[in-house]
């Protein structure tokens, strides 16, 4: 990750600034995928309250103690992965070319393991204004999952757009854009691979 990140830590900081313009809720966000913390450190400084969720065990121990690191009081932490269903999971090994980039983001979750699987809407917030998604192709598993908490809450929502889901889930190509279209959602912008989509 210290390749990729700027010289003041940050990592795509521009994608999270263009999704923030949308927002109009600052009470909550969720950063499912949250790595070692590149979005959850400026989420935790514009928003009340942010859940940051990651599966891996040596990327969550990074994560936990860079929170500490950067004092984010405000941040509860999930070990865990984010999908439609409660279970249980583990991570897939990194595939040969990933692994050659010591790119440990790329992991992705299959059935069967130690890592609890939850359902956002199981946490029945109250309130949440900006949902992240960057979970290696469970992108629409997590919407599934997040049915009544984005009819209810109507958070802006930006996922990472590389169609993992399409080989590693067997999903349609385009499962995540119905998800949201389902639920009254249209698509406001697009950043590299980040697509951003709020209420209609």
């Amino acid at each position: 990750m210290a390749g990729e990140m700027k010289p003041d830590g940050s990592y795509q900081r521009g994608h999270l600034e263009r999704a923030l313009t949308y927002v109009r809720d600052f009470s909550l966000a969720i950063d499912g995928g949250a790595h070692v913390g590149t979005w959850t450190k400026p989420m935790c400084a514009v928003f009340a309250r942010v859940l940051a969720v990651e599966p891996s065990a040596d990327t969550f121990e990074a994560l936990t103690a860079n929170v500490l690191v950067f004092g984010g009081a405000n941040v509860t932490l999930h070990h865990a992965a984010l999908g439609d269903t409660v279970g249980w999971v583990s991570m897939a090994p990194l595939d040969p070319r990933a692994a050659a980039l010591h790119n440990t983001g790329a992991r992705f979750v299959r059935p069967g393991g130690t890592i609890p699987l939850l359902r956002i809407d199981d946490w029945q917030l109250p309130s949440c204004g900006f949902i992240k998604l960057d979970i290696e192709g469970s992108e629409p598993l997590a919407l599934e999952g997040a049915r009544e908490t984005l009819r209810r809450c109507q958070p802006i929502v930006l996922f990472e757009n590389k169609g993992f889901w399409r080989h590693r889930y067997h999903q349609l190509i385009d499962a995540p854009q119905r998800v949201l279209a389902s639920v009254g959602y249209r698509e406001l912008d697009i950043v590299g691979k980040d697509v951003i989509w709020g209420p209609r």
